[in-house]
């Protein structure tokens, strides 16, 4: 278990640091299905390139209901939420909003996952994170309130959360245990793949060459980041002993590291009350999820 919840946490570290470069990368006229779809095939290609073996075709058959499960939901309907929500609001909110993760996905392993149910602990913590969650959505980066668009961003983070947390229960609960590099090889090309012919028909043909360096810095990171990420984030699914709801209260890392590098790196963007005490409430939720019982325990023998 402890094995799960340090790939756990690289995961995590790895993810806090996306959403200000897809945010600059979005910035060079690009389109957000037509960035999407570009990193990830590459990621595909270069994970293809190094859990390549003879047998492969033949498993991604055997196993076809869990590919095409992370192919169409994870990738395709996850991440497509993910970048337009993305681009609909300011990093930091992202990034915290992206904090959630945890907490949706404790709720979701309580209603499908097996052995993973909710105690008196962490639906308190649930109601508190939403209270953050609730300070939040109130406001922008600028501290104003949110318009439509806002809205709809933060709708379609949540959404992408649901469905990247389906997923994770999916690969958990496997009992093929595939390699998680392939897996997340499979995913990652063919996901990545539908993504951009989708985003080549809606959005049109975005050249991503002649573009300024910066580009290409935050397109190299974010390769960087999903050729580990997800394959650390695999293996600690399939660490025995861990529980899917555990090891996504790692992520709650997110909001924290994700906001304060958007405050740094994107510009008209700062931290506002509403904001930081939405993100120290949600931080807060965590403490009562793992410590809840113990904390209790302490102040009934004090």
């Amino acid at each position: 278990m402890k094995k799960g919840l340090l790939y756990a946490i690289m995961a995590s570290v790895l993810w806090a640091i996306v959403n200000p470069f897809i945010k600059q990368g979005l910035s060079y006229d690009f389109t957000p299905m037509n960035f999407a779809g570009l990193r990830f095939t590459i990621v595909g290609i270069i994970l293809f390139i190094y859990s390549w073996h003879k047998s492969m075709w033949k498993e991604i058959l055997e196993n076809r209901k869990l590919f095409l499960n992370l192919i169409f939901i994870n990738m395709f309907m996850g991440y497509t939420a993910f970048y337009w929500g993305v681009d609909f609001v300011s990093g930091a909110i992202s990034s915290i909003i992206m904090g959630m993760t945890p907490l949706i996905n404790v709720l979701l392993a309580h209603l499908i996952a097996r052995n993973d149910k909710l105690n008196c602990y962490k639906i308190i913590s649930l109601i508190i994170s939403f209270i953050g969650l609730i300070l939040i959505i109130g406001t922008g980066s600028d501290g104003k309130p949110l318009d439509w668009k806002g809205l709809v961003g933060i709708i379609l983070l949540i959404l992408s959360i649901i469905f990247q947390g389906y997923s994770a229960i999916s690969v958990s609960e496997d009992k093929a245990r595939i390699n998680p590099i392939f897996l997340n090889a499979v995913q990652m090309f063919f996901g990545g793949l539908f993504i951009y012919i989708i985003g080549l028909s809606t959005e049109g043909f975005h050249s991503f060459i002649g573009k300024p360096t910066g580009f290409y810095i935050c397109l190299g990171t974010l390769v960087f980041i999903s050729v580990f990420a997800f394959s650390f984030w695999f293996i600690a699914l399939q660490t025995n002993g861990s529980k899917v709801s555990d090891i996504n209260m790692c992520r709650l890392i997110n909001p924290i590291l994700g906001a304060i590098l958007s405050w740094v790196m994107l510009e008209g963007e700062y931290p506002t009350f509403s904001t930081v005490t939405g993100m120290l409430i949600i931080v807060s939720s965590l403490i009562i999820y793992f410590k809840g019982e113990s904390i209790i325990s302490r102040l009934k023998k004090q």
